[in-house]
């Protein structure tokens, strides 16, 4: 068995010209098909590894995505709503040839700045699944020219891949709507893009159905912040005109509001009724099962690995920002009861 085998070595056992080897390796159709599974058969035989840096300066391109995840809580992967965007992304990716490196995030004072690192790595296009966006460096990579796809985040030229917040929280609101409840209480989450969309849906859907929006029923809690939803669980629970359903930022601190209930002696969803947002896989293992919006990860996965690739063997093709939508569906679980009009 030879090492290092090349299209040369491979062309002179099969009795064709480099080229012929070449296209029968890209799985061209304008050689016959006999000739292109014998080639590939040789290929396969000889333990043919393409020459990986030939190919990149041949199209001048390195077949390197960068990808930056920055969050200030720091659950980066641990957060499963990023990992399982990142998961179907990095299939997508892999499926066109492409592989992905992350951008170094560390505090360290060697460290190069996002734009530094996309080209000492020389990547060809960068997917941007949480960062600071108000960071000087995050505004430098995002008026480069360099191909960039953000999720749920608006930028001038680039691809935004987002959940539809508005609608997905609107399909909450009725289905809880539909189940009798009317004093609707909302924990949601710090503001941003994300959460003024569902802010939004809250307060329209109140006013569009004639209910009052008290402001005791509305708090603020950092996505993710458990202890934080507990706390503002007991402060909802200690009104006196108690909402007859929570609506919670997220499924984890949905799940702090379920236990904080639970500690209390009270009954979901007989005493409360309770709902979360992104559909993570926790939510399957309590009980009672909490009512969510599954959010379509991996459909945003492959819109991102897609429209970031696109851009960038199109490069003649002016930028304009675009944003991609992409639902999510309720799942509806066992934690909002089916209520009377008497606790309304």
């Amino acid at each position: 068995m030879k090492e290092n085998v090349s299209l040369k070595d491979i062309a002179r056992i099969c009795n064709v010209s480099i080229s012929t080897v070449s296209k029968a390796m890209n799985d061209r159709n304008d050689i016959s098909a006999d000739k292109k599974e014998e080639i590939q058969r040789v290929a396969r035989e000889l333990n043919y590894v393409p020459n990986y840096m030939a190919s990149t300066l041949k199209s001048k391109r390195s077949k390197n995505i960068g990808v930056l995840l920055s969050e200030k809580t720091g659950t980066g992967l641990m957060h499963e709503h990023f990992a399982r965007i990142l998961n179907s992304f990095k299939e997508t990716v892999e499926e066109r040839g492409y592989t992905i490196t992350f951008l170094n995030i560390s505090n360290s004072p060697n460290r190069l700045s996002f734009m530094e690192q996309c080209k000492y790595m020389n990547f060809d296009g960068v997917f941007v699944l949480c960062a600071d966006y108000s960071a000087p460096e995050i505004k430098e990579l995002f008026a480069s020219d360099l191909p960039i796809v953000v999720v749920d985040h608006e930028i001038p030229k680039h691809v935004n891949v987002a959940s539809n917040h508005y609608g997905d929280m609107n399909r909450l609101m009725q289905f809880v709507y539909d189940r009798g409840h009317r004093r609707i209480a909302y924990i949601h989450g710090g503001m941003s893009e994300v959460t003024q969309g569902r802010m939004e849906a809250y307060k329209v859907f109140m006013r569009e159905h004639q209910l009052p929006i008290y402001k005791e029923y509305i708090y603020t809690c950092p996505y993710r912040d458990y202890e934080r939803g507990s706390a503002l669980t007991k402060a909802v629970l200690a009104l006196p005109n108690r909402p007859t359903c929570i609506l919670y930022p997220d499924d984890l601190v949905a799940v702090g509001g379920l236990n904080t209930m639970q500690e209390a002696g009270m009954n979901i969803p007989k005493d409360m009724s309770i709902a979360g947002y992104d559909g993570i896989n926790f939510v399957n293992i309590v009980r009672p099962r909490i009512t969510t919006i599954r959010q379509d990860t991996v459909s945003m996965g492959i819109q991102a690995g897609n429209k970031l690739i696109n851009r960038i063997e199109f490069p003649e093709e002016k930028y304009k920002p675009e944003t991609v939508v992409v639902d999510g569906m309720i799942e509806p679980g066992e934690s909002v009861a089916v209520i009377g009009s008497r606790n309304n």
